[in-house]
């Protein structure tokens, strides 16, 4: 379920169901500049997801990190032993990803796709598992179309009894303020968004909503946080 926009705001807000090349190109453009600013060769905290769900893991998995960006959870989930791969769009974001890993040592491997990309399952499910599927702060920048697209993909890379970790801006948070510049952003409401994963296979183990789980400066998102297993 996706929130409609007003209209005053950026038309890279509005709801989208199928991206077209051009919107798909200004937003790779927008993250490829915002990494390209801020992306360094140097070691970054988690994010408090990364921590938690790293908790939840009682061995080593193969984590596929879909939508990310900078690394940081990447090299987070390197750095206890877990296989890392990570997909993100985003040239720049793939780049400055495979520098940190070479700088820090971790044995991570990173893909340049969108999500929807034929032929993705193949080169980034693995041969080994268990696997965790983890995506934060990624389902709200993708398209309704494409969140459909992902759930398909982790249908797709995982097995009975692999994970899907998610977290996300809900549709509570559209008022809230932001701190990043107006980008492509919508507003999931988490009872559909479960809805589609069960019908994919995947049953809530852990959802929770609320704020204080993703502040960043002035922006206390209001997000949901759910852990999946697959069941079927």
């Amino acid at each position: 379920m996706i929130r409609v926009i007003p209209a005053t705001v950026d038309a890279m807000e509005q709801d989208v169901q199928t991206p077209s090349e051009t919107m798909r190109d200004a937003r790779t453009d927008y993250w490829d500049d915002y990494y390209a600013a801020r992306a360094t060769p140097v070691r970054k905290l988690p994010s408090q997801f990364a921590a938690f769900v790293a908790g939840e893991l009682d061995r080593p998995h193969r984590v596929i990190e879909l939508g990310c960006g900078d690394g940081r959870d990447a090299m987070f989930f390197a750095s206890y032993g877990h296989e890392v791969i990570g997909v993100d769009a985003s040239h720049t974001a793939v780049e400055a990803c495979r520098l940190l890993a070479e700088t820090l040592g971790e044995s991570a491997a990173f893909v340049v796709a969108d999500i929807d990309e034929p032929g993705l399952a193949d080169r980034i499910r693995g041969d080994g598992g268990p696997r965790l599927v983890y995506a934060r702060f990624f389902v709200h920048a993708i398209t309704e179309a494409e969140e459909q697209g992902l759930l398909d993909l982790a249908a797709a890379i995982t097995d009975p009894g692999d994970l899907l970790a998610v977290e996300y801006r809900t549709v509570r948070d559209s008022s809230g303020a932001k701190v990043t510049e107006t980008h492509y952003r919508r507003f999931v409401l988490p009872a559909a968004f479960e809805a589609r994963a069960l019908g994919r296979g995947f049953d809530v183990t852990y959802s929770v909503e609320g704020f204080g789980f993703a502040k960043y400066r002035q922006d206390d998102a209001y997000v949901a946080r759910t852990l999946f297993r697959r069941h079927a």
